[in-house]
């Protein structure tokens, strides 16, 4: 068996050998990643319930403090750049991932005309929603163990319409840096059932910050435009409270008042 695939290894093209052993590589470092899972949940089941808050935000700070030190700056700075030129921005994030995937889009949203969230329940429609996707454009990618198969497949399929694309993934061994131009990994170490997702989303939170700091006169005229709009269509009217500490006005949540 081993002799046969080693005579298909040898038949592939350089690009297929490249693809095939980073495949075996992701075979080898997820498998590792389910079984540490696996004594997680063993481990967890011991845990007093009163030391559960301690323990996880404890291991959050940790995930944070580890991606601090591994972030590579120059592929930050790659996104960073890959982002401001594109034409239209795709952001695609599938189950755990979709939360990562909508808040990166909104802010986004703010920043730049064309932000377009790939929503999803099928390939196909993520190939619909990607028609148009071309090498001016770029796609930004976000899954962590257990990674979604669509969010690789829309990797892919940008990938071959040569469009710039972005992974925020949890290590290099991740598929989708298969077909990513560049990567930025954040710790996501699964605690029971639950996906910790606070580094990628702080690490997200830099990459918008980054950009709000490039694009400032953009920004700044986005909310102004934004609060004039407030304003006058009173979005906010009957939607938002006063802090407890402040004096409550009423008026503004209860119809009946609003005209006495």
């Amino acid at each position: 068996m081993a002799q046969k695939e080693e005579g298909l290894f040898a038949r592939l093209s350089p690009r297929g050998r490249a693809i095939r052993k980073k495949q075996q590589e992701v075979d080898a470092y997820v498998g590792a990643r389910m079984a540490a899972a696996r004594e997680v949940d063993l481990s967890y089941g011991k845990i007093p319930q009163d030391k559960v808050v301690d323990m996880v935000l404890a291991s959050d700070m940790e995930r944070i403090r580890l991606t601090l030190e591994s972030t590579d700056r120059q592929a930050f700075r790659m996104a960073v750049d890959m982002i401001l030129r594109a034409r239209t921005i795709y952001v695609a994030g599938i189950r755990s991932c979709a939360p990562l995937a909508s808040f990166l889009a909104f802010y986004l949203h703010q920043i730049f005309r064309d932000v377009r969230l790939i929503t999803t329940n099928s390939t196909e429609e993520i190939f619909e929603q990607l028609i148009r996707i071309g090498e001016e454009d770029v796609l930004i990618g976000i899954s962590f163990p257990r990674y979604s198969m669509r969010t690789l497949k829309a990797m892919e399929f940008a990938d071959t319409r040569k469009a710039g694309t972005i992974s925020i993934t949890d290590s290099d061994h991740s598929p989708l840096t298969l077909y990513s131009s560049c990567h930025l990994t954040a710790k996501s170490d699964m605690a029971s059932i639950v996906d910790s997702l606070v580094a990628p989303l702080s690490l997200i939170n830099a990459l918008i910050v980054a950009l709000c700091m490039n694009r400032q006169k953009e920004v700044s005229r986005y909310l102004k435009e934004d609060d004039a709009i407030w304003e006058e269509y009173q979005v906010y009217r009957r939607d938002e409270l006063n802090r407890a500490d402040e004096e409550a006005n009423m008026s503004l949540i209860d119809p009946e008042k609003e005209h006495p």
